[in-house]
């Protein structure tokens, strides 16, 4: 089996690809736990995924409101538009909002 998260830093970012279609509970978890010794500013790569379920979503935003409250700033790639309307409906996007890779680039 793959890992879930594959974690690329550079600087005060660190940009994590989740390598799963589907983000519930347990790639939630394993997210967050691929985020200790969080930089500044962390980047979800959502490109590989296609489906969040509830768990998923929940596990996400207690993670994400938890780690803006420690003051790291957190944002969401690749998330595609089905994604961002939940995002946005569950208030995740105000936590987590999304940046184009291009302007990512500027951080590298």
């Amino acid at each position: 089996m793959s890992e879930i998260i594959h974690r690329e830093e550079f600087g005060d970012v660190a940009v994590l690809h989740i390598n799963t279609t589907s983000v519930d509970a347990i790639s939630a978890a394993a997210i967050a736990a691929a985020c200790e010794g969080m930089r500044p500013i962390t980047v979800l790569d959502f490109s590989e995924v296609s489906f969040i379920n509830s768990a998923g979503i929940s596990a996400l935003l207690k993670f994400v409101v938890g780690a803006r409250k420690a003051g790291f700033q957190l944002f969401a790639m690749n998330v595609s538009p089905h994604h961002q309307k939940i995002f946005k409906m569950v208030e995740m996007s105000r936590f987590m909002p999304t940046i184009e890779e291009r302007d990512l680039a500027a951080y590298r």
